[in-house]
């Protein structure tokens, strides 16, 4: 008897095969997507978000929609990306460089890489690294041993560093392991989440959103109960480990905890608190304190594909398509401020892997930057794991996959060059705004002025 490949179900029906090659495209610009129109309201409260963007209403495309003005958004072209997807794509390129093995010491290299020089690739500059991540890929042996650095960092933390640094990027698993069992694919969402972000709530956070993937492309999650499985299975899948619920717990040097203790690490409670929230606004997701919690960004993305999958199922499903779901979703989420980008991102790829790319928002597929290169390695990326059959192999292993994009790193000189570039153009946005003000003020008196002496006039 044959081997199974887990891609047999492909064959049922060739509408089965095209369909989960464009929900795969979608998870990807789907989750690229929610990064980008997600930067528009990170780190802002929600009453600013609403302040800033009252209309609500956001185009990439001409007349494409400006930044709210601060020096934060400054660093941003429109229609970029961040960090978010950036990292996801470091995930791909190593999958695809590797041509189809997912080895976490070379995504930690390509991490370290990225760090200082960016999306080689893209020739990208890194732009926003959260702290966790930060901290780890400072470690000189981190690019040997991403797992024991991240294991001391969190030790160091008092095991309470719980961000969303490692799930921002973990979609793209989700579309490797659909040839793999369900629990082959939490054993990979762990061990890649535990590069960075060892805690077990980031873990299971990984788990889910990858598993949630897998099941979208295979058709095996269609309705809210199959959701709930998933997000069930990874719960138990990480509490059954001793190493992913209580990591260190065998390290010589750690403190030792009780059972309370180490059941606290991974709260039944606390999960299904969030994954089960009835509104954003249970979540709080623009809490200045603890927006990057790694279960506020999980708890929004399982509630904006939840909400629209009971949208297209209710009386108003037919007179709503699929393309404004999206897009009203996704507006929904980040108008709610905080952690934006990576809620967007995040919930992005699941309403992107549930929709698939031919019914995502046109306005923001044609004006979101690189649009060709990404719709290239998400192609290859189909042809490497096997869903697309007809994909030009060739194309899966060319030299921008390389961990220094095809380019070679950058000299020190470089470096310092980009980065003043970068300076350069804040300061000249920033210029350009107080420029605007001094004449919209000038325009102010002149009309103050004219009225006065009107009426002075008209008093003689």
């Amino acid at each position: 008897m044959a081997a199974s490949s887990g891609l047999e179900y492909l064959d049922l029906h060739p509408f089965v095969r095209t369909a989960t090659h464009d929900k795969l495209l979608g998870c990807i610009f789907g989750g690229a997507l929610g990064d980008c129109i997600g930067l528009y309201t990170e780190f802002l409260p929600k009453t600013s978000s609403e302040k800033q963007y009252p209309d609500r209403s956001f185009s990439l495309v001409e007349p494409v929609t400006p930044f709210a003005t601060d020096t934060h958004r400054d660093k941003f072209e429109l229609g970029s990306w961040t960090d978010d997807t950036d990292h996801a794509l470091l995930l791909i390129l190593s999958y695809l460089h590797n041509k189809g093995q997912i080895i976490p010491v070379d995504f930690a290299r390509r991490l370290k890489i990225w760090v200082r020089h960016g999306l080689l690739a893209l020739d990208r500059l890194p732009l926003g690294i959260g702290r966790t991540t930060s901290t780890v890929v400072s470690y000189p042996d981190f690019a040997e041993n991403p797992e024991s650095v991240a294991l001391k960092t969190w030790m160091n933390s008092s095991r309470q560093g719980a961000a969303n640094g490692s799930l921002m990027r973990t979609h793209p698993l989700g579309i490797m392991c659909i040839p793999k069992t369900l629990d082959q694919t939490f054993e990979l969402a762990a061990q890649m989440s535990r590069t960075t972000h060892i805690d077990p709530r980031c873990t299971v956070s990984c788990c889910a959103v990858t598993g949630l993937v897998r099941g979208l492309l295979r058709g095996e999650v269609l309705v809210e109960a199959d959701m709930d499985a998933v997000l069930d299975q990874a719960f138990l899948y990480v509490h059954g480990s001793d190493t992913l619920r209580n990591p260190g717990h065998d390290e010589p040097a750690a403190a030792p905890i009780s059972a309370e203790q180490s059941d606290a690490l991974l709260d039944r409670h606390e999960y299904e608190k969030h994954i089960k929230a009835a509104k954003y606004s249970d979540l709080e997701l623009d809490d200045s304190q603890k927006m990057g919690y790694v279960y506020k960004c999980l708890g929004s993305a399982v509630l904006a594909l939840r909400s629209t999958m009971r949208t297209a199922a209710s009386d108003a499903g037919p007179r709503v398509t699929i393309i404004n779901l999206f897009e009203e979703t996704i507006i929904d989420l980040i108008m709610q401020g905080g952690d934006a980008d990576t809620n967007g991102c995040v919930a992005g790829a699941l309403l992107g892997a549930w929709s698939g790319y031919s019914r995502l928002p046109s306005h923001w597929v044609r004006g979101i930057q690189h649009q060709g290169w990404l719709v290239e390695k998400c192609e290859a990326l189909s042809g490497q794991v096997g869903v697309n059959t007809e994909q030009i192999q060739d194309i899966s292993n060319p030299a921008d996959t390389a961990p220094d994009g095809g380019r070679g790193l950058f000299s020190d000189k470089e470096l310092n060059d980009r980065e003043r570039g970068l300076l350069e153009k804040i300061l000249l946005k920033q210029k350009t705004r107080r420029d605007e003000k001094e004449k919209e003020l000038m325009k102010t008196s002149k009309k103050g002025v004219g009225s006065l002496l009107k009426a002075l006039k008209l008093t003689t």
